[in-house]
């Protein structure tokens, strides 16, 4: 039986720290579920939310956090319909609470749907003992799974979200595949592009998060870009994939620079993948899209089905998120975020493990 109340991490004010606070333990309705939160890990899209950039705006006070494994502790009076039951480990993706009637629900994919919340933006996250979920969203973790919930975590954002940025590019064993930015999102994107049979150059500005990749072995080269010109660029990943510009790029950096690097060291037809989101528009040149026909697709975090495929890949595989050691408590929420603000990521994706 849950308690009536808990503690929380609040965002109570766009650009401020964190406040933890005992709150009640909300009551699951419909289709929700309660659950109490196994691990939650830190994604730098919670960053962008505390400083009210995303795009639809989170409203405080608010609970931020949205990838996380939990425990079913009771049904809500619609959910026993879609198989769980209490007791079950289940993690879910950050869309919840589609209508599925719509066209979007029935012919594309729920996560297009126009009625959809965002946990821990336009409803209430992770960062907290307990919350409740969507039945719908849910995505059930065996019980006998090798991995712990603090590897399984990162999979229900950063790994989802790349894993479908991998299933857009349609990866051919033998082509290359450059990883521009190897933070937490392209850490975990290396790995699966080796596990897709690509040859992998990772990206990125920052040393450490490029010897990270390198010692963990997902990257087969790695190039810091800091100073390069576009001649230098290209010059650079020739010498690193036998005189060939890259067959795709998957960009996770949010920023502009990030994605000028990606479309510069494309082969002609070659797709570049926006994953990373800047705060400002990206401008790109046209004519070089044009005449060099090259794909812009976007990859964004899929709906219950790309999840569970995604978790069933990891798990058949083999393949995890690097995770930082330090077992963190909710109340190291503020410290994590100046870590991450800092890019002091390459010790993997940050926990906070509850039980």
């Amino acid at each position: 039986m849950a308690p009536t109340m808990m503690k929380a991490a609040i965002l109570k004010e766009l650009g401020q720290p964190l406040v933890i606070e005992q709150v009640p333990v909300p009551k699951p309705e419909g289709r929700h579920v309660l659950v109490r939160v196994q691990a939650a890990s830190l994604c730098h899209s919670d960053l962008t939310i505390i400083q009210g950039q995303v795009g639809v705006g989170a409203k405080p006070p608010l609970i931020l956090g949205h990838e996380a494994v939990v425990v079913i502790e009771e049904l809500g009076p619609e959910a026993s319909k879609y198989g769980l039951k209490v007791g079950d480990r289940i993690g879910g993706p950050l869309w919840q609470d589609w209508c599925f009637d719509c066209y979007e629900c029935k012919s594309i994919g729920t996560e297009f749907c126009s009625k959809i919340t965002m946990r821990g933006v336009t409803s209430q996250g992770f960062f907290a003992e307990y919350t409740t979920m969507d039945a719908a969203s849910a995505v059930v973790i065996p019980h006998n799974s090798p991995a712990t919930a603090a590897q399984l975590s990162p999979i229900f954002c950063a790994g989802i979200t790349v894993w479908d940025a991998l299933s857009r590019a349609e990866l051919k064993p033998g082509e290359t595949v450059a990883i521009v930015g190897v933070g937490g999102l392209g850490e975990i994107a290396t790995k699966y592009a080796q596990a897709f049979g690509a040859k992998v150059i990772a990206i990125d500005v920052h040393d450490g998060q490029l010897e990270s990749v390198k010692a963990g072995g997902s990257a087969d080269e790695v190039l810091n870009t800091r100073g390069l010109e576009p001649m230098e660029l290209i010059g650079r990943i020739r010498e690193l994939n036998n005189g060939r510009a890259v067959d795709a790029a998957i960009v996770t950096s949010g920023s502009n620079a990030a994605y000028s690097t990606g479309m510069s060291i494309l082969r002609p037809l070659g797709r570049l993948i926006a994953v990373g989101i800047p705060p400002e528009e990206v401008p790109f040149n046209a004519a070089v899209v044009a005449i060099r026909a090259l794909k812009i697709i976007g990859a964004k975090v899929p709906g219950q089905t790309g999840t569970a495929a995604c978790v069933e890949f990891c798990q058949r595989k083999g393949i995890y998120p690097k995770v930082n050691p330090r077992k963190f408590q909710l109340e190291d929420i503020n410290e994590m975020i100046d870590l991450m603000s800092a890019g002091k990521v390459e010790d993997g994706r940050m926990v906070i493990q509850f039980f």
